[in-house]
């Protein structure tokens, strides 16, 4: 999909729902909300707010652009779970869906298709937010009021042999990073050393953390398929997070908030860093308005699953998200915790790590700690086009001269592997 912090949003972006459309009041309530919330946006950006917190205040229902590629087991999954919350499910996702059924015959796929969907049998439950709210869940079950991120479950098997791999790797990684020219010749054996550790040791390490985050950040989340998740339901958390809006209308149009109630609304809805020091209360109209807008469609008889396209993705959705040794060490915390991720979820991810740190500590096991951190601790270089601080704490004689020989370098180790194939 193409990237909604790499591209603009525009009043033509707006996507209105078939019956919205249709509803003469209901479109003029949608459109000028919709119009609204991407004046602010861009009114935030004016005023030099950074995108990945600006953009937490456009609604759902902006345009996209991408190319899907699904398995037939995917698309099963996903018809499947479209005929148990019909009810809830954008009518995309049905359009979608006829789509494809149109063309697997001609596409050679009909009877694979028909004969999976048939079969006695279950899918794997890739996680959903377009479900039933009544529904109870873990997630529901466990969540406390004031959600901070927390750990459910840390289970460690920290075998003897695991221990001294992962010293000797600790030791070789600090000497290695003693050296620039070491760093240039010898960072990829240090990968494959990580690699083996991870294939053959992979479930030693299980933890669960709950943690509630906005729905922007839920986009990124999501994309990790190897961290198993169980997600809330969207309309779960807009009932709840409209409900503590219309609790404190007056106090937000007055612009009097307490820290309590700031904080109760923070607990379900995101006020990023530099717009809660500098734009709160224009923040907080702005969204009242957005969900006083969804319960005037829903009171013209407007469906739910229509009316979410006018919420704010600053909307806070609750999550339990599983890791194993291959999350910790590569496939999630690193990517997350470099500066170039979202903001908010580079912050999460450091709240995450810490506790960890914690929890390494409690089992004497903290000189682990060194295995976290974003991938240039794993690199002693940043792979990305602008480094920052961060490497420093890697590497302390990291320096622009020998950032750009490094990208000379893999340029080079790219094109002698290309002329082998």
């Amino acid at each position: 999909m193409a990237s909604g912090r790499r591209t603009d949003t525009r009043f033509d972006d707006i996507i209105f729902p078939e019956e919205i459309y249709q509803k003469k009041e209901a479109k003029e309530i949608y459109e000028k909300t919709s119009k609204d919330l991407i004046s602010f946006f861009d009114y935030l950006l004016d005023k030099g707010t950074k995108k990945d917190e600006a953009s937490k205040i456009l609604p759902y229902g902006i345009y996209g652009t991408g190319i899907i590629q699904m398995s037939v087991e995917s698309i099963i999954s996903l018809k499947k779970e479209y005929e148990k919350e019909k009810k809830w499910m954008p009518e995309e996702v049905g359009i979608l869906l006829k789509k494809i059924e149109e063309i697997s015959k001609k596409e050679g796929f009909d009877w694979l298709y028909a004969t999976r969907l048939c079969a006695p049998k279950e899918i794997y439950p890739f996680p959903n937010i377009f479900k039933d709210p009544k529904k109870e869940n873990i997630v529901r079950e466990l969540r406390e009021k004031n959600l901070k991120t927390k750990i459910i479950s840390f289970n460690l098997n920290f075998t003897k042999n695991l221990i001294k791999k992962i010293k000797s790797y600790l030791k070789k990684r600090k000497e290695i990073f003693k050296s620039l020219e070491k760093i240039k010749k010898e960072w990829l054996s240090l990968l494959r050393e990580r690699e083996t550790i991870i294939r053959d040791y992979n479930l030693a390490f299980k933890i669960k953390i709950l943690s509630s985050v906005p729905w922007r950040v839920w986009g990124e989340k999501k994309r990790h398929r190897t961290c198993p998740m169980i997600v809330e339901s969207i309309y779960f958390c807009i009932e709840r997070a409209k409900n503590v809006f219309l609790k404190y209308k007056k106090q937000i149009e007055k612009e009097k908030i307490s820290k309590k109630i700031l904080e109760e609304i923070e607990d379900v809805f995101d006020l990023p860093p530099t717009i809660k020091k500098n734009f709160l209360f224009s923040y907080l109209k702005t969204s009242l308005k957005s969900f006083e807008s969804y319960q005037k469609l829903k009171n013209l008889g407007i469906k739910e699953k229509s009316a979410l396209f006018l919420i704010p993705r600053a909307l806070k959705i609750d999550v339990m998200q599983e890791y194993d040794l291959y999350n910790l060490l590569c496939g999630y915390f690193p990517l997350r915790a470099c500066s170039k991720a979202e903001e908010f979820l580079q912050r999460i991810t450091w709240q995450e790590i810490n506790l960890i740190k914690k929890e390494l500590e409690k089992r004497k096991l903290k000189a682990f700690s060194e295995l976290l951190g974003p991938k240039c601790f794993f690199l002693g270089f940043c792979p990305e086009k602008n480094w920052c601080p961060l490497i420093k704490k890697a590497n302390k004689n990291y320096n622009h001269h020998f950032h750009q020989e490094m990208f000379k370098s893999l340029e080079s180790f790219y094109k002698k592997f290309l002329e082998t194939i």
